[in-house]
């Protein structure tokens, strides 16, 4: 009886693989750059082993938090962009039903088909002073002269917009999926219009969808280089930006290290206030329901 109560006890092979792939690949590399984060740099460009907070100290100074607050500033209206665009797309598909669910959801993933820089590059030829959208604007004589959106902040959001939109997406069409359509009747049987049901009925039995997907794609947003440097034109400093360049560019890797930290720290409390509020929305539904 024993041996059988230990050896169901006894972690899975395939999980102590999973545990320490995760270890090595995941947190021993975050491990190392935590540590460095409380190293300095030389004036000869080594790294010295004098343990100190002076980079962290530095990070806080204006210049850097000038970055971080637009860096959080541009993850936060892209992710309410993609609310916007990306709830009347799942809720579309919630509501469809056999095989224009199916062509809706794979039409929604063709472009993770291609290469994430190949997206990039087909997003700068269609948004470019000589891109297809332009040319066709001025072919049908709605503008009289390109519109500027490659290389400004404009088209940073629209790629941040199409890069991040699924993640948004399928959480919130998994929510709403799970909605027993039973609540939407018993809303209009008790006089609601289409908007009280829409809006008493329907958000708050998926909000959770919308707040895990809304975390899904800021959290990845707040780190993110590749749309910025290709779509901005590196014009405008973002902390993705700035991390690149103090690694590789200034080679400060202890300073980058630091930035690294308080970025890893931003994104652990976004995720402790997600699983905060879902606890506290689960005690606050147990409680109604019971």
């Amino acid at each position: 009886m024993d041996s059988e109560a230990t050896t169901s006890k006894q972690i899975p092979v395939t999980a102590l693989v999973f545990i320490g792939w995760l270890f090595l690949m995941t947190f021993l590399p975050f491990l190392i750059i935590l540590g460095m984060s409380f190293l300095e740099r030389t004036p000869m460009g080594t790294i010295s082993f004098h343990f100190n907070f002076n980079n962290y100290a530095r990070s806080f100074q204006y210049i850097y938090l000038k970055v971080l607050f637009k860096t959080i500033w541009l993850a936060l209206i892209a992710t309410l962009s993609c609310l916007a665009v990306g709830f009347p797309v799942a809720y579309h598909l919630a509501r469809s039903k056999g095989w224009m669910k199916q062509l809706g959801l794979v039409l929604l993933f063709i472009p993770f088909w291609t290469n994430f820089i190949l997206r990039i590059y087909g997003l700068v030829s269609l948004l470019g002073n000589h891109g297809l959208i332009n040319q066709i604007l001025l072919s049908l004589g709605i503008i009289t002269s390109p519109l500027e959106i490659l290389y400004t902040r404009n088209g940073v959001y629209v790629g941040l917009l199409y890069n991040y939109l699924p993640f948004l997406v399928v959480p919130i069409f998994s929510a709403l999926e799970k909605l027993d359509p039973s609540l939407r009747e018993a809303g209009f049987d008790l006089g609601a219009n289409r908007f009280q049901v829409f809006w008493r009925v329907v958000i708050p039995n998926i909000k959770e969808g919308l707040f895990v997907g809304s975390v899904f794609v800021f959290i990845p947003m707040l780190g993110e280089y590749v749309i910025p440097d290709l779509l901005g034109g590196a014009k405008e400093a973002f902390l993705g930006n700035v991390m690149v360049s103090q690694f590789f560019v200034m080679q400060d890797w202890p300073f980058g290290s630091a930035m690294a930290g308080l970025l890893s720290a931003l994104m652990l409390m976004t995720l402790w206030i997600q699983t905060r509020w879902s606890k506290t929305s689960g005690l606050r539904g147990g409680s109604l329901n019971a």
